[in-house]
Formats: C-alpha cells, structure tokens, sequence
C-alpha cells in the first residue's frame, strides 16, 4: 500500500504545473534538495538526482535582483521557523526569465538542521499579463476593488454612522431589515462579530488611531450573516476627522468580504500542518494530494480511455454537475462541440502524451449543459500503476481573461489606427526622454523608421538642433512645475535634406506625472504663406509709397495756386484729389507698421519719458487736426510728472491715433478730454470724447485689424480700421495696457496705463 501511494505520488507530481520539494539546511550552511518532483528540470533545468547532496549552484539561476531578498526570507524562516513564502525569477542563458512562487513550510530536525515542506508554481504567464495590462490595470483594480464590498461612515465619538445598501447585500439583509442605521450598529458590535474577534478589531482600530491616521486602518474578523453563517470580513478604512482636542471624531472605509479567501488559507494551513507533524512523510504527502485534488480551485480530472475515472469538486462547479460523483464514469466528449472537434483534439494532444510531455493549451469547450467556454488545458500522461494507462488533465475556464486581453488588443490596434490617421505627429515618451511610441506621421516628418526611434540612444540630438534641445527640455520642465506649456516651434531634422518647421504642443499623459506626449503639426505651408504674405505687402506697400508721395505733393502745389487760378470745378476735384492721396499714404503707413509689428521688425526703445510733458507735445502736434474738425483739445488734469519707460516716437504715434479718433467722431464745438492720473503703482492716461459712442456689437472686435463701429461713418471721416489695432499692438510691445469703456449717446473713454518709473 506504501509502495503504491509512494508511485500515485511520484506519477501525480510530474503532471502537475508545479514543483514538490523539500529542502534542507544544515547548521553549517549546506544546502541540499532531499526530495524534488521531475518538474525540476522543467524550473531549474537539472535532474532532482543532482540536488540531493548539494543545491548551492542554484543560486546562479536566481534573478540577481531577487536573490537578497529571497535569502533574507529563507532566513527568517530558518530563524523562527516561519512559513516561507517568497516571489522571485529563474532566468537561464536561452530562455526568457520565469516568475516562480514558492510556498514552504519548515520543519526542525534533531540535528539542528532544517527541513522545508514546500511546492513551487510558475507565475510567469500572469507577471507577462500584469506588465501588458499595467496602464489599464490601475483603473481596473479600483473597480475590482470597489466590488462585492460595504462602505460605512462612522462617528467615533457618538456611535452614530450610515452604510451602504451593499454592505446589508453582501451579509444577505435588505435595508427594511433595520429600521435606522443604529439598530444595525448595535447589531453589529452586540452579535454581529465574532466574540474572539472583538478584541482584534479593537486593538487594529487603537494602532490606527495611535498613529494619527497615518497608516490605513486594517482588521479582518468573522461577522455572521442573516442566514447565521459567519463570514471572514476585511475592514479597510481611515479616520478622516479629528476634533480640537486630537481625539477621532470620523471614521469611513469599506468591509469586504473575504471568506473564499479565508477558506483557501485554512485549507493550505492545514496541509502545512500535517507536512509538519507526519512522521512518514510519504504517507502524508499522498493524503495531501488526495486534499489538494479535491480542494484546489482548479479542474482536474483522471481520464482512461476517454472515460472520467476521478475529478475533484471544481471542475463539477465548472461543468456544472451537482456533484463530483455524477461526472465519474461520463465520457468527456461533452466537452467539446461534436465528435469531429473531440477527434481534432485528440489528434493534437496526442504527440505530447506519447512522448511523455507536458500538453498545454487553449480550446473552446462546453459545459454539461451545453455553455460554451474558453478553457486553458494541462495534461500529461499516467504511467501504468495507481490508474490504468491514461492522463491526468487540468482545466481552467479562462473566458473573462481571453475576453480582457482580446478587448486590450482590439483597444491598442484601434488606438495606433487613429494615431496612424491622424493629420498630426504623436510621440510618446518619458522623463528621460526615451521615445516609447509614435505614429506613422512623426516617421514621415523626421525620414526615420519607427525601430529607430524607438531604440537609438541619441535620437533627439539626432532630429534636432542643439537650440532646440534645450526648448523642449525647458517645455518639459514647464509642464511638470506647472502643469501645462505653451505649444512652440522647433525644426525637425531630416539628415541633409532641409528641416521641416512643426508646432509642438506638449501634455501630461494620462495617470502618469513625469511621462509626456506631444503632438507635432508640419507648419511648412503656414509659414510659407506668411512670408509670402509678408513680402506681398511689403513690396506692394513700398512699390505705393514712393508714387503716392510724388502725387501727393503735386497736388498739394496745384491746390496751393502754384500753376495758377484753377477753374472753381478743377479745384475742387484737386482738393478731393489731394485728401485721399493722403488717405492712401496713411493706409500704406498702416499696413506698413502691421507688417513689422507682426514679423517684430519694429524697434522699440526703452527710455524714461514724462508723460505730462509727452501729451503736452502730443496736443499741440495734434491742434490743427482737431480745429479743422471744429474740435478742440484740452488736458484737464495731472500730476507735477508721471515718469514711465517707453519710446517717445511709439507713443506720440499712439497719442496721434486716439486724439485722432476722439476728434473724427465728436461733434463740432466738442472738446476732446485728456485726464492724466496716478493708478496706484501705475500712470493712467485718458482719452474722453462726446460722441456717438460704440455700439455693443461691435466693442469686442475694436481692437482687431479692418474694424469699424460704423462703416458709413468712417467713410464720412476717413480712417483705415487699423489705427487701434496698430495702437494696441505698439502698446504691449513697451509692456503698456489699453482699454476702453463706451455708452452710446455719450461718449468713450479710451485709455493705457504703464508701470511707474521710479
């Protein structure tokens, strides 16, 4: 009998996806594997035969990362006698690294040395999920976090508190079960909780509150629910209040409920249990397995000749059977979807079971009631013994998973095709500057490949100037301190051909505080545009001055008498003839200041002026202008002086431009209004005209190039449209501000202010 659970043993071992060790340290630091299953080799690549009398060359196949911390577990364990349980990566020269965790539970010995019970998993295809879905993930385990659980807000000082309608669901009651939150309150710490429980609860809640709140509070304890089952509950929460005096006033956080978890924990503490206390450990682990078989929450079933000989309780729950009973002696075609997939199967699995392989795979199977499912399978053939000839199978139902990661590579497909479409470069990167994706219009700007850009080491030195570099250095250090930037201009690189101009916007990307995405739009054709705009105008603006400016004084001398007495109708088609050439010359001088104004050719000079001097000068330059209108000009008040810094030249063509208006749009035998005042750390001057006013409609575009308020009007009294915008633009060019206030009927009031010069 021995013998055959020593075989059922060593033939069940080798079909599991695991390992069974057991290892052993003795006083003087040696380290051997009396015991390991043939997965060994699957792990570690070495027969169990080359362990037993020394296991230390194993650390050479240890992550190097990992290997500190899994011999400090060992340590400990070894030490106190703990449980070991530790996470970590085999790696080998031809093979990528394998996450592995191990569980094992220590056992002393008479001679001092040390004897660990112990099982090991691969991890390896779950750590790859994890890295895949790492981004979706953290807004995935906040929802998973946020079900099947209860949230309750307390106060600690009056015992008054509410809950969720989900903490009562998941304990089986509905809200009409109590009447106010307290009848549940008094509920709970009177026969809710478990009575050994309480004083843990209690003593979590005091470490927490100890600590000011620093840390969250914790406690798992048993509450019974309305069917008078207790539950295995975790209690996650927070004090979020505290009165005056330091004392916790409120407490929120959430219940969860835990039992399968509990359950799962218990059942490996007691398999522990009895790995430590059996004598004849072969005996024992045969028993194990015999728990392990029927307690694992994964399908397994014994198959001879295509008939169920053995399964365990979940792979009934997950073919739906009542009961493990009812599916021995089934054939499993069930699970497939005819004969002709069943056979398919066969045919596929077939050479892995002859040559005493390890089958994995995934296939889409059904339920004994006909449900379809993705399941993931793992076989291996029995050897003549325990069981006749057959297999041993392992089934998972992985539809949840398989769906997840169909929808994440559907998701990421779906996003690199609306990156590839888009009329705009993307790059993805991070704070070193590491470029982690782009899409194909960035490859089509820079001429490089998407594996270049990716991989090589230098690429911005690469794409751009070293002026450059530093701008979009100094961008990204805007964008961290404070949260956005500015989009700005930069020229892509494209070996010796010439650059192309982009205008980069640069963004945080999404859950993330130091990695960044920009999006680059080629500007070759806007700038193109405005030079030749620019050129355009300023050609055409010089090619008219220069005629413009001989017409205009030819008419001035004809209209002076200089030829003569004119007939009274030739004189006054002179005199039209001479005030729209001077409009002209006026528009040429206006498109001409807009144009160095916009490419920043317009010199401005930093100099202290006296502002009651310069609008002195301004209405006396501007007199004759006024009274030709019947308009008169007038400073009404001032300080001694108001020093400001600007360019007398700029701001006496200011002055021209808003005296100018004030008195083209006042009635004749108004008076035009200059007030010069202190703004506090600020000089304010003050334009006021009596006249019609600015129609609200009109007010927001004022200062915006070609508008006019009224265009009949203007007509009537002359003018560009572009006096104001030039006005404007000179203004915030000498760091001045201006504004205007209107009402229709009365007047407007423009002004501009500057620092105070001291």
């Amino acid at each position: 009998m021995l013998r055959r659970s020593h075989h059922l043993l060593s033939n069940f071992s080798r079909h599991l996806p695991g390992m069974f060790y057991q290892y052993r340290r003795y006083p003087d630091g040696r380290i051997c594997f009396p015991y390991a299953s043939d997965a060994v080799t699957t792990f570690f690549g070495v027969k169990a035969e080359q362990l037993r009398e020394d296991a230390s060359f194993l650390a050479l196949t240890i992550h190097p990362d990992d290997l500190p911390k899994m011999i400090a577990a060992i340590r400990k364990s070894y030490t106190e006698l703990s449980v070991w349980h530790q996470e970590y990566r085999i790696i080998s020269p031809d093979k990528p690294d394998r996450w592995v965790v191990g569980d094992a539970t220590p056992e002393l010995l008479p001679d001092g040395s040390v004897l660990w019970h112990g099982f090991l998993t691969d991890n390896t295809e779950r750590k790859l999920t994890e890295q895949r879905l790492l981004a979706a993930e953290r807004q995935r385990r906040l929802v998973m976090k946020a079900s099947n659980q209860g949230l309750y807000d307390i106060n600690l000082q009056t015992g008054e508190g509410s809950f969720s309608p989900e903490y009562l669901q998941m304990l089986g009651y509905s809200p009409n079960d109590f009447d106010t939150p307290q009848l549940f309150w008094d509920y709970f710490w009177g026969a809710g909780v478990h009575p050994d429980d309480l004083r843990g609860l209690k003593k979590a809640y005091k470490a927490h509150a100890s600590g000011m709140g620093k840390g969250d509070y914790h406690a798992e304890f048993r509450q019974k629910n309305k069917a008078g089952d207790w539950r295995w509950i975790m209690s996650l929460g927070s004090i979020v209040e505290w009165d005056s005096s330091g004392q916790p006033l409120r407490m929120v956080g959430t219940h969860i409920d835990i039992t399968e978890r509990k359950q799962t924990e218990d059942m490996l503490q007691q398999n522990q249990e009895l790995l430590k206390s059996s004598k004849d450990r072969y005996k024992v682990l045969a028993k194990e397995l015999e728990i392990l078989i029927t307690n694992v929450p994964v399908g397994i079933m014994f198959v001879s000749d295509g008939v169920i000989v053995r399964a365990n309780k979940a792979l009934a729950e997950l073919c739906r059977f009542h009961d493990v009973q009812a599916m021995i002696g089934k054939k499993t075609t069930f699970l497939y979807q005819g004969q002709a997939d069943y056979e398919k199967f066969i045919e596929q699995v077939s050479p892995g079971l002859q040559a005493d392989e390890l089958v994995e795979l995934e296939w889409h199977l059904r339920r004994y009631n006909g449900e379809p499912f993705i399941g993931r399978i793992a076989g291996r053939a029995l050897l003549t013994g325990g069981y006749v000839k057959g297999a041993v199978w392992m089934i998972q139902d992985i539809t949840e998973q398989r769906t997840t990661l169909d929808a994440l590579r559907n998701s990421e497909q779906r996003l690199q095709r609306l990156m590839n479409s888009s009329l705009i470069g993307i790059i993805q990167g991070n704070e070193s500057g590491q470029i982690l994706d782009v899409n194909d219009v960035f490859t089509q700007f820079s001429g490089y490949s998407r594996d270049y850009l990716l991989t090589h080491n230098n690429v911005w030195q690469t794409l751009l100037s070293q002026q450059d570099v530093k701008i979009c250095q100094q961008a990204y250090e805007d964008l961290i301190r404070t949260g956005t930037t500015v989009p700005f201009e930069i020229m892509l690189q494209q070996g010796d051909a010439n650059g192309v101009p982009i205008l980069v916007g640069l963004s945080h990307l999404e859950n993330s505080e130091r990695d960044w995405v920009a999006f680059a739009m080629d500007i070759s054709d806007r700038l193109r545009m405005n030079r030749l705009k620019t050129e355009f105008i300023s050609v055409v603006s010089h090619e008219l001055r220069t005629p413009l400016t001989s017409i205009r004084g030819s008419l001035s001398l004809l209209e002076s008498g200089v030829s003569g007495v004119l007939p009274q109708q030739a004189e006054h088609l002179i005199r039209i003839a001479h005030n729209n050439s001077k409009r002209l010359i006026t528009l040429v001088n206006d498109i001409l200041d807009m144009d160095k104004l916009a490419s920043g050719k317009m010199i401005f000079k930093s100099e202290a002026l006296d502002l009651v001097m310069l609008v002195q000068n301004a209405i006396e330059s501007n007199m004759s202008y006024a009274n030709s209108l019947k308009v008169s000009l007038k400073l009404e008040s001032h300080p001694p002086h108001a020093w400001v810094l600007a360019d007398n030249d700029r701001l006496m063509q200011v002055m021209a431009n808003l005296m100018s208006n004030a008195a083209k749009f006042s009635r004749e035998g108004d008076a035009v209004s200059l007030y010069i005042m202190n703004a506090g750390p600020r000089y304010r001057v003050e334009v006021c005209d009596r006249g019609t006013g600015i129609a609200p409609e009109f007010q927001e575009h004022l200062f915006e190039p070609f508008t006019q308020a009224d265009g009949t009007n203007t007509r009537q009294k002359g003018g560009t449209g572009l006096g104001l915008s030039i006005t404007k633009a000179m203004l915030e060019k000498m760091h001045g501000q201006i504004g205007f206030h209107s009402t229709p009927d009365i007047g407007t009031t423009f002004w501009f202010e500057f620092d105070a010069y001291r």
